[in-house]
């Protein structure tokens, strides 16, 4: 009789150890999310967020984690710590900020380093934070802090084609998609999400609730996006002519 029990607190045991296996291998394949859109291509730099969910399995706090984009061109890591605080870092490269999104929470400040060689004109009209870094070079400038959740736009007064989003959230988890769509996180993620990316609407305001979509062990968030008319092209002195 004792070692009927003892057989069978093994095999519980055992039961125990595959279905916390099991729940820690469906934890892991739903810790990324694929954005793509109405033709089913991947979407990069969208934010995809959700309110933390209290689980067990979930042990982490619940914190900001931001993707960054062409890690080739920048070796930074995307944030630096200051008096115990992270800042965020939104680069100026070849004439772009880099990353161009990033997620981060209210309360949190943001550098915005010139790595160029030319002098920037950081500015945002937007109601998130509207601020202005005038004309710089290098590193030598204050943190910006973002106090509101919203979505922040930036602008160069100097080059027109420079512009940058950062998405503030108000104790949302985000992560912000990458050149395949895919955002990663730490923890599980609901059936639900919430998506930004400029191109969801003309002013690039809109964010969007989706419900994920399974195929092949990934979670798919499919998002519809708007198409802008391409840029004006630049009439040059040689291509002048008069009265053209």
């Amino acid at each position: 009789m004792v070692k009927k029990v003892v057989e069978f607190r093994t095999l519980l045991n055992y039961a125990l150890l595959f279905t916390l296996s099991f729940s820690l291998s469906c934890a892991a394949a739903t810790s990324t999310v694929t954005v793509v859109d109405q033709n089913n291509k991947p979407v990069s730099n969208a934010v995809v967020a959700f309110l933390p969910v209290p689980n067990e399995l979930n042990t982490s706090p619940s914190v900001t984690a931001t993707t960054h984009q062409e890690t080739a061109k920048h070796a930074a890591t995307g944030s630096i710590q200051s008096d115990g605080e992270q800042v965020a870092i939104m680069d100026q490269v070849d004439r772009q900020f880099l990353p161009r999104v990033i997620a981060i929470q209210k309360g949190q400040r943001v550098k915005f380093p010139n790595s160029d060689d030319i002098r920037h004109h950081v500015y945002s009209f937007s109601p998130t934070k509207p601020f202005e870094i005038k004309l710089y070079k290098g590193s030598n400038v204050d943190p910006v802090l973002f106090d509101k959740a919203g979505i922040g736009t930036l602008g160069c007064n100097i080059h027109d084609g420079m512009v940058g989003h950062i998405y503030v959230s108000d104790g949302e988890i985000t992560s912000v998609s990458d050149s395949n769509g895919i955002a990663s996180f730490d923890q599980l993620v609901p059936e639900s999400v919430i998506v930004w990316h400029k191109d969801l609407s003309i002013d690039g305001s809109l964010k969007v609730k989706v419900m994920l979509e399974e195929s092949d062990s990934t979670s798919i968030a499919s998002v519809k996006l708007v198409r802008r008319a391409p840029p004006p092209k630049k009439r040059t002195f040689g291509a002048s002519r008069f009265g053209g």
